[in-house]
């Protein structure tokens, strides 16, 4: 038992032994990173904060930090301190400024990195070391004093370059959104600036749209979306065309006009009503040409005529083209012509159509033959009626009576003077007939 209890008392006066002779101004001092964010892209930019911590009563006197980092993916950028002075190289060495007091977990530095473009995905370290401490009453435990690393992880920047919505209000695309199909169609009226919807799948990648939806043009417009994909490599161009309908004013209307409000051809008549196109019409062998008038409803309007010379016999064409004021409108109306075939000439005894002077000729003409006719008619009975009364009348010839013949034969006078009446008769018809003849 006595000897047992004697070495629990040498351990006791050890252990007070070693707590006597522990400096009470020994402390364990540590420098530390924070870092923000802990996951960058290329072109992105992490912050580094430097701190110490484990300060007690006494301030620093002196120290030296130097942060290590990786030049192939990281870039310095800035740094910011109210207690330190910063040398900006690789490493980056950090010392105490001129202040006299630091206090416990107080950030001594603020670098600012940037991850370079081309920096390939993956993780980096950074690593704080330290040199040269010394507190205001004391060497520091270097034991406590460690190197320090901080990874930072690098992810890839993204390569989609597609949009997941496109909409234009008060408007349906043709055909429907489809984030695969580049090119659209969109009818409007009325409305020359739009708003257009377009959101990217990755919410990294760049949109831009072309300007000219806040100014559109009556017609077509082509708006352009162009999709950058994060790493500014991959790219993508969405296509509307717009096309912009504007209800006209009046004066448009009449600039724009191409319509005929007559259509006259001389000398023949074509029936002409408004909005009808094509005429049809008939002319004589003897017209090779038509005289042809029209009127527009815009007096400014141009019109041409083609095909009203030279035709041939058979179908022609007649082609009126009408041209608006504003050069925009074209309207063709076609008068169908056809020349009939050369006629026999035939001699018309009583012509269709008879004027005045002519009807008086031929009235002159028919009395001039009636009574002509009338005259010759009489002078020819007349001599009929005078041959008649003068005609010379044939002597009768008295029987003689002949002695020597018997007195039984008689000679009938009667019948002899008849028949020489009757001979004289038919000879005198033979000499009328020849006359008439």
């Amino acid at each position: 038992m006595k000897k047992g209890l004697k070495k629990t008392l040498l351990h006791f006066i050890f252990f007070a032994f070693l707590m006597i002779m522990i400096p009470k101004n020994t402390y364990a001092l540590t420098f530390r990173m924070d870092r923000s964010p802990d996951t960058v892209k290329p072109g992105g930019e992490v912050t580094v904060y430097i701190k110490a911590e484990g300060i007690r009563e006494d301030s620093l006197n002196a120290y030296t930090v130097n942060l290590q980092y990786d030049s192939s993916k990281l870039e310095y950028k800035s740094s910011t301190s109210e207690n330190s002075n910063i040398n900006p190289v690789n490493p980056i060495v950090i010392t105490k400024g001129n202040v006299s007091t630091i206090s416990n977990n107080e950030t001594l530095a603020t670098i600012v990195f940037g991850v370079k473009s081309n920096a390939q995905a993956g993780s980096t370290n950074l690593t704080l070391t330290s040199s040269g401490v010394n507190a205001l009453t004391g060497p520091v435990d270097a034991k406590n004093i460690t190197n320090i690393s901080s990874m930072i992880n690098i992810n890839a920047l993204g390569t989609d370059a597609s949009l997941s919505s496109l909409k234009i209000p008060n408007t349906t695309l043709t055909p429907k959104f489809d984030k695969n199909v580049t090119e659209y169609s969109a009818d409007i009226k009325d409305i020359t600036e739009i708003t257009i919807n377009a959101a990217a799948t990755d919410s990294n990648a760049k949109i831009m749209i072309s300007d000219n939806y806040k100014n559109l043009v009556k017609g077509e417009n082509i708006i352009k979306i162009s999709v950058t994909a994060e790493n500014g490599a991959a790219t993508k161009t969405y296509t509307i065309k717009v096309n912009l309908t504007m209800t006209p004013t009046e004066e448009e209307k009449l600039k724009a006009s191409t319509v005929l409000k007559n259509i006259e051809v001389k000398d023949y008549d074509i029936d002409f009503s408004e909005g009808q196109k094509k005429f049809t019409l008939s002319v004589p062998y003897k017209v090779k040409k038509l005289s042809i008038k029209t009127e527009a409803e815009n007096p400014n309007a141009t019109i041409e005529i083609d095909g009203n010379k030279n035709f041939k016999v058979g179908k022609n064409t007649i082609k009126i083209t009408v041209t608006s004021e504003d050069t925009q409108n074209t309207e063709t109306y076609v008068i169908t012509v056809t020349r009939e075939k050369e006629e026999k000439k035939i001699v018309q005894t009583c012509p269709d159509v008879t004027s005045s002077r002519e009807w008086i000729i031929f009235s002159v003409c028919m009395l001039v033959t009636f009574t002509l006719g009338i005259v010759l008619g009489f002078f020819l009975c007349k001599k009929e009626v005078l041959k008649k009364i003068f005609k010379k009348k044939q002597k009768i010839e008295k029987p003689e009576t002949i002695d020597t013949l018997s007195d039984t034969i008689q000679i009938d006078t009667k019948k002899i003077k008849d028949k020489t009446v009757e001979k004289s008769d038919k000879k005198e018809e033979k000499v009328e007939k020849k006359k008439k003849d």
